[in-house]
């Protein structure tokens, strides 16, 4: 089968806990992947809370450099997304076609920072992590305030240079300054907030698995508007303890189909991000979801557009470049 998943945060894992990319123990390695018919997998480099500035800018030039070092080790199994052709390697092989993004805005949040983030071959830049940032407001950081000046500015020239910006982690109002910018908006990796307001027991947990989520509104807004919206694996999103596996991923879809995003679906797994449940923890974990949705009355045309064509004919068509 074939796989197109928005966000991992491996790269950053490798970096930190001095992991190969080739095998090791976390949700994604290159021999995991090995299980894919094709694949292509968005790599997050993910940038912390208190990093700002200067400091941000030189955690992801560390981050990206150890990943580009990976690369060039195992080129036979990894490659770097080079334009729209890159998409476009042998159907026959099993090689990861990687693409580049930074989740938390901070290292380009400056005058100038998007043509230094497409220099370093970033395709999406998630706006905010959970709290407050340059941009704006995170879905954690307690205020309601929209983009600032610098996050609608920087929006503007992330539409002229062809970078996606991800709303995942972005408050409410945020968000709809994103959509309505000229910016070309995802959620790369957010699930549905009234599934887990009927599935998921009262907790201060469960309201802010809700605020990172989205909702009805702008999962149809989204797919109205040709976005991606990435199902993401997290067992805290996905539903209560113990129900937060195949069963429960179904759900969201289900409800996301039914809000009419059958164009928009995609995987956003998060892996190496969070915690995950047994049967979805791990990349090679995923011919078997794809093999529970068939069980369940998807067919195979469907399954490939959440799992693969949604994502790539998306990025396709957004990065003629």
């Amino acid at each position: 089968m074939r796989l197109f998943d928005l966000h991992c945060d491996t790269a950053g894992e490798c970096f930190n806990r001095r992991k190969p990319l080739l095998s090791n123990d976390l949700h994604i390695d290159l021999c995991k992947g090995e299980s894919l018919d094709k694949w292509s997998q968005i790599f997050a480099i993910w940038i912390p809370d208190d990093l700002r500035g200067a400091e941000a800018l030189e955690y992801f030039r560390k981050v990206y450099e150890n990943f580009e070092k990976e690369i060039k080790l195992n080129s036979d199994k990894i490659q770097l997304y080079q334009g729209v052709s890159g998409f476009e390697y042998d159907k026959n092989s099993t090689k990861c076609n990687a693409v580049i993004s930074c989740e938390g805005a901070s290292p380009f949040a400056f005058e100038g920072g998007i043509e230094l983030a497409k220099r370093y071959g970033v395709k999406v830049i998630t706006l905010t992590w959970n709290a407050e940032n340059e941009l704006g407001f995170g879905c954690q950081s307690g205020c309601d305030n929209g983009l600032k000046p610098l996050g609608k500015r920087m929006l503007r020239d992330m539409a002229a240079n062809n970078i996606v910006a991800d709303v995942s982690h972005l408050n409410r109002k945020g968000f709809y300054d994103a959509i309505d910018s000229e910016a070309t908006v995802i959620a790369s990796h957010s699930n549905s907030a009234s599934v887990l307001l009927k599935t998921r027991a009262d907790s201060e947990d469960k309201f802010f698995a809700c605020r990172r989520c989205l909702d009805d509104e702008q999962i149809r807004l989204l797919a109205q508007r040709g976005g991606l919206i990435g199902i993401n694996f997290c067992k805290s999103f996905l539903g209560d303890e113990g129900d937060d596996g195949f069963e429960a991923a179904y759900r969201h879809i289900s409800h996301m189909l039914e809000l009419g995003a059958e164009n928009s679906l995609a995987i956003g797994s998060d892996y190496d991000g969070c915690e995950i449940n047994d049967e979805l923890c791990g990349v090679d974990k995923i011919p078997r979801f794809e093999a529970f949705l068939r069980s369940k009355g998807f067919d195979a045309s469907l399954t490939d557009k959440i799992f693969y064509e949604n994502a790539n004919n998306f990025f396709k068509s957004i990065l003629q470049i």
